[in-house]
Parts: C-alpha cells; structure tokens; sequence
C-alpha cells in the first residue's frame, strides 16, 4: 500500500509541477523579491520603535502562531474509484494513510518554521527570550500540528461530528496554554506541554481509527484539492475548475454603453465576461481591496509608490488570460474580426480597469501621506504605471500568446 501511496504522489507533483512553471514564472518571482524587500525593511524600522517588554506586540506574535497552526490538511490522494477498488482492503490501507500523514507534515512544518522564523525578531524585542528559544518554540509548534493533523485524520473515520468538534476545541484550548507558556513564562515548558499533547492525542486516535468513511474521505479530498486548483488559477487556466457565471441585472448598463459595432465585438465579449464571471471579477475585486488597505497603513512615499505599482500590474497580469477566453468558440473564428481588433479590445478594457485600480489607490494612500506634493507624486506614478503595462507590456505579452 505504500508502494500505491508513492506512486498517486508521484503522479500527484508532476501534475502540479505542470502548473508550478506558470505560479512562480520570472514575473511573479521578482515581484515576490520586491515585496519581501519592501515588507523586511519596513518591518525592521517598525521593530526599532517599539520599546523593550511590550507585552500588545507578544500577544501578537501568539495569536499569529496560533492562526498559523491550522494550515495544512489531510493529503489522502484518494479517488472515486476506491470505493470499488479499494474497499476490499481496507484494513491494509494503514500503511497507506501512514505514509499520507507523513507527507501532509512536510508543508505545514515549512510553514511554521518561516512564520516563526519571521516573527522571532518582534518576540524577541518585546519580551525576555532571546533567539536560542526559536528551536524550542519551533519544536512545540511541531508538536502541536502533529496533533491537529491527528485529529484531521479522524475525519475520515465513522466518527461523530460532536466528538470532533470537542476533540479541536480542547487541541485549541491547550494549543494555546502551551504556546502562552512558551513565550511567555518558559519556552521548555511550552514543549512539554505541546510534546504531552502529541503523545496523548495520537493513543486517543488510535483506538477511534476503524471503519472508514468513503463517501466523506473522498469529497474531502476534491475539496482539497478544489482549493490548490483555484490558487493555481489565478495565474492560468485550469481545466479542473469550472468558472460560475452570476446574472449581475445591476451592471448591465456598462454593457449597454458598448456601441454595437464590429470593431466592438471583443470588447463586448469581455466586458460580458468580467462583469459575469466570478474568477476575474472576484480576482479584481480582492486585490483591490487588499492593495489599498495596505496603502491606507503606509506613511512612506517610496514604499506607497511601489507598492501600488506592484498592485497594478498584478492585477494587470492576473487579467491578460481573458485574452484566450474566447478561444474555442466556432462564432469568434466564422466572425471577421482582426486578431488586431481583438488585441486593442483587451488592452481598453485593462486600460479602464487599471485606471479605477489607481484611482482607489491613490486615494487610499492620499489619507497616509500628509503631504500634497506626495500624493500628486502617488497619482503620476500609478497612472504611469498603467500606461506602461498596457502599452508596451500587454502588447509584447498578447503577440507571445498569439504565437
């Protein structure tokens, strides 16, 4: 069974490898580096203003550990067809999910080590520990997920929703009397705490892993990965996930406002798509919203201004595959419009789009500048900014696509 198990992985990362080249592509890579850069820098000048034992910022740092706890679910890497298949073995399939809780570890405690490895700096100048308690305070974080995802496996086990909810209500509770220990009176004695937890939490599950759940495993399973694809497809598209389109009767006069006329005929169709898909809207929407509520807590020019570019063009970026979208329809291909035409229409739409995005931006970084001169500044450079990526950068981008 752990022969099956290393085999569906195998064929599980390079599926997502497939994907994985077009997520962390050279843009998206440097606008990662600038980010981190950016948030590291302002993050060290906002660590020297704080003063020594500044308990608001402690309690911080454990509601950030405690938030980070619950990422990472069951990988079971189960199918459809196992409950045909696979259900006459089922009690040789303890190898099997072994080998799944061994591998569901590996990202979660990533994770933790970064989080952690990122907020150490803050703990360290508001409280009394020093740097040596990371690798005990990183060890309890271990310990602690090792019995979360204990917990998780039970999911997929005839077992009662009640006994669940109590079993992650009392993980939560002594999650956090372990992590409070830790940081704030020992952090050796966070670990035993945390390392008590994962001892009595795994004999616990044990005795409650017996007949399993099918139906339940296997829809946790889609939805897991339901979640992967939906990331993945903010970057391309995505087969595995099926787009919803919503009425929206409220935005039709945008449509309306299109000149029904030839040269309008692409325009029409993504505006359409836009205002009715979920993915592109919803996509525009949220880091519209998140660009600009993080502009509203930045007070330094520089950092306003490039962290309101790099909003743009992600949104830019994000936006270009409705180029293809149209792609497979018989009409679009009979109709006698011009790969042109087709080109300009997306780059107007970007245009209007990107100019709402700047305009929002640059009025949510207005109430963080107190200067008049620093808010033109922010203006003229988020516009230039859109006139740039659409363009020089949309067109050199449409004519590889169209290649």
């Amino acid at each position: 069974m752990r022969d099956l198990f290393k085999k569906r992985l195998n064929f599980h990362q390079r599926h997502m490898q497939k994907y994985l080249r077009y997520v962390f592509n050279d843009h998206f890579v440097l606008i990662c580096v600038f980010l981190l850069g950016g948030v590291g820098l302002y993050y060290s000048e906002f660590i020297k203003t704080l003063p020594n034992n500044f308990w608001p910022a402690t309690l911080v740092v454990l509601v950030a550990l405690l938030a980070v706890l619950p990422i990472g679910h069951f990988a079971t890497l189960t199918q459809e067809a196992d409950i045909v298949f696979l259900l006459p073995k089922e009690r040789a399939l303890k190898d099997y999910f072994k080998a799944a809780f061994n591998y569901s570890l590996v990202l979660p405690f990533f994770v933790e080590l970064l989080i952690l490895g990122f907020l150490m700096p803050l703990l360290v100048a508001t409280s009394s520990l020093g740097f040596s308690a990371f690798f005990i305070l990183l060890l309890s974080m271990w310990c602690l997920k090792f019995a979360h995802l204990k917990i998780a496996t039970l999911k997929i086990y005839q077992v009662t929703t009640t006994f669940l909810k109590q079993a992650e209500l009392t993980w939560f509770g002594v999650a956090t009397i372990s992590l409070a220990a830790g940081i704030f009176l020992n952090p050796f004695l966070g670990l035993v705490f945390a390392s008590i937890t994962a001892v009595v939490t795994q004999q616990v599950v044990a005795k409650r892993e017996d007949n399993l759940d099918w139906e339940k495993m296997i829809d946790k399973e889609k939805s897991r990965l339901h979640r992967i694809y939906q990331f993945i497809n903010l970057f391309t598209d995505v087969p595995e996930i099926t787009a919803t389109v919503k009425r929206r009767a409220y935005l039709d006069g945008l449509l309306q406002k299109i000149k029904s006329q030839q040269s309008n005929t692409y325009l029409y169709l993504y505006t359409r798509r836009f205002v009715r898909g979920s993915e592109y809207s919803g996509l525009f929407i949220r880091l519209v919203f998140i660009g600009s509520l993080l502009l509203y807590f930045v007070h330094d020019l520089y950092f306003s201004v490039g962290l309101g570019i790099l909003f743009i063009y992600m949104i830019g970026f994000q936006l270009i595959p409705l180029y293809n979208q149209f792609r497979y329809m018989v009409l679009t291909q009979l109709y006698p419009v011009s790969s042109q035409q087709k080109a300009k229409a997306l780059q107007f739409l970007l245009v209007v789009l990107l100019s709402v995005a700047a305009v929002i931006f640059a009025i949510s970084a207005g109430f963080a500048l107190s200067l008049w001169t620093e808010r033109f500044l922010v203006i003229a450079a988020y516009f230039l900014m859109v006139f740039f990526f659409t363009h020089w950068y949309v067109p050199s981008r449409l004519k590889k696509m169209a290649a």
